[in-house]
C-alpha cells in the first residue's frame, strides 16, 4: 500500500454499497489531501434496444439522468478539491483502464456489490474485474 494518494477514484452507481464507498473514499482523500475523482459510468454494453428511439438519443437521455443523480450525490459531500465525472460506454473498462489512465489514479474506491446474482454469472462483476486488472491499489467497501 502506497504511504500517500494522490488521486482517488470513487465510481458510483446508485447503490447502498457504492455510496459507502464514496463515503470512504472522501475521508482518504482528506487524510491524503488527495484529489478525489467521483465516477458515474452509463453502461452501454448489453444495451438492449426496443424502441423506435434512436440510440444515440437514448443514450443522451441515460447520460443525463447518470448526470443529475451524481449532482445530488455529490452536493452533499462538504469536500474542497473534488471533481465529477462521467463517461459512457463499459463500466468495467472505464474504471479499470480509461479513467486511471486520465487522470493518473492511484487509488479506486467501489462498492462490492451491484449486479443480481444471474446477471454476474453471466457476464462477471465489475468489482471483481477492476480487483483483478486495475493499475493501481483497489478499496472494496461492503
Amino acid at each position: 500500500m502506497n504511504e500517500r494518494y494522490y488521486n482517488i477514484l470513487a465510481a458510483v452507481d446508485g447503490s447502498p454499497q457504492s455510496h459507502q464507498a464514496l463515503m470512504e473514499a472522501v475521508e482518504a482523500a482528506r487524510r491524503n489531501n488527495a484529489r478525489l475523482y467521483i465516477a458515474r459510468v452509463v453502461n452501454t454494453t448489453g444495451l438492449l434496444i426496443n424502441s423506435a428511439t434512436p440510440v444515440s438519443q437514448i443514450i443522451e437521455e441515460e447520460k443525463r439522468v447518470a448526470i443529475k443523480q451524481l449532482e445530488e450525490e455529490v452536493a452533499g459531500i462538504d469536500y474542497y478539491n473534488k471533481q465529477m465525472v462521467t463517461c459512457v460506454g463499459s463500466p468495467k473498462k472505464a474504471l479499470c483502464f480509461e479513467l486511471p489512465e486520465i487522470y493518473k489514479i492511484d487509488l479506486i474506491y467501489m462498492g462490492a456489490t451491484g449486479k443480481g446474482a444471474i446477471e454476474r454469472r453471466l457476464v462477471g462483476s465489475t468489482t471483481d474485474y477492476v480487483v483483478n486488472n486495475a493499475p493501481c491499489n483497489v478499496m472494496v467497501v461492503k
